[in-house]
């Protein structure tokens, strides 16, 4: 994205509705980082779901599953779950990131 200016107006008046900033590029921060901390916040509930389901942390069902084989079930949530702790890292490196680059600013 080139920056605030490459927004198109529909896009700056509702950031500006719930952002009212002077500041349109420090508004769209704001909007990036919210949207970064509600998927991360879903992603987290998505394995603490599967911590609860199998009662212990990925890793540990990991070498469970490793050892003692899985079944059809088993191995879909291990898929899903290793899967979102992998999107949920991403996340998190993507908003240091962006953090770091806003902070050179």
């Amino acid at each position: 994205m080139e920056g605030v200016s490459a927004m198109s107006d529909v896009v700056k008046r509702t950031i500006e509705v719930f952002y009212p900033t002077e500041d349109s590029e420090k508004a769209l921060n704001n909007v990036v980082f919210e949207w970064l901390d509600s998927k991360a916040a879903k992603l987290e509930e998505k394995v603490k779901e599967f911590e609860r389901k199998y009662g212990m942390e990925f890793m540990e069902f990991d070498d469970r599953i490793k050892i003692e084989g899985a079944s059809f079930e088993e191995e879909d949530d291990w898929i899903d779950w290793g899967d979102y702790i992998e999107l949920l890292e991403s996340l998190k490196e993507y908003r240091r990131d962006v953090l770091f680059q806003l902070k050179k600013h």
